[in-house]
């Protein structure tokens, strides 16, 4: 072979050498696309979308399922209005803090009562001042009736909140994540068959 011919043959290998080094790094490079933005709809997926809770049989009251509220389970400040997709909400956006489970005396922010509910726990709201205003011995009744059946939740170690809600249309409302339940006389069996069905019904952070 000439001497010639010899650095074609070398320029020519060097050259496919190049080639080949060029297509690895695309490869490379479009391989780390893919999975950067696999990752991040799975990131964002996770603020903005939930899995349906399973249906319940045999819950022997009415009561109303929602779809997750689209705004998914992002975490919004303290007191940032919302247009949730029920009233008391069941899902959506929420503080990053949790209400302490009991009764409370004075109004858990709602947004406050989603994020108990995201962890699987029971809020019982109470109004009243709907659908007609209680006297005040009629709601003290009917506080201390509520919060007797959510101390027998907490002995048997369910986290439920209860709290006072003036921005509905009935005495008392049961939610749980996508659950709700209103109705306007007090039933002690209503809410305590409330809790026994839905706590930990449905387990979204596995705190159940």
């Amino acid at each position: 072979m000439s001497r010639r011919a010899a650095r074609e043959r070398a320029a020519a290998t060097q050259r496919r050498a190049r080639r080949r080094s060029f297509l690895a790094v695309i490869a490379v490079v479009v391989a780390v696309i893919v999975v950067t933005a696999a990752a991040l709809t799975l990131l964002v997926g996770k603020g903005s979308l939930d899995n349906e809770a399973s249906a319940v049989k045999n819950y022997p009251y009415p009561v109303q399922m929602f779809p997750p509220d689209p705004g998914g389970r992002t975490h919004i400040p303290p007191g940032q209005p919302y247009n949730y997709n029920s009233n008391p909400p069941t899902s959506g956006p929420h503080t990053s803090a949790t209400a302490t489970p009991g009764a409370h005396g004075e109004p858990v922010p709602k947004e406050t009562a989603v994020h108990n509910m995201e962890h699987s726990q029971i809020v019982v709201w109470y109004n009243c001042n709907a659908p007609q205003p209680l006297s005040t011995d009629a709601c003290n009744t009917l506080k201390q009736s509520l919060a007797a059946v959510v101390s027998d939740a907490i002995t048997l170690n369910k986290r439920v909140v209860m709290t006072p809600y003036s921005d509905m249309e009935h005495t008392i409302a049961l939610t749980a994540w996508q659950f709700l339940d209103v109705f306007d006389q007090f039933d002690a069996q209503r809410v305590r068959t409330f809790i026994d069905t839905f706590y930990c019904h449905t387990n979204l952070e596995g705190f159940c």
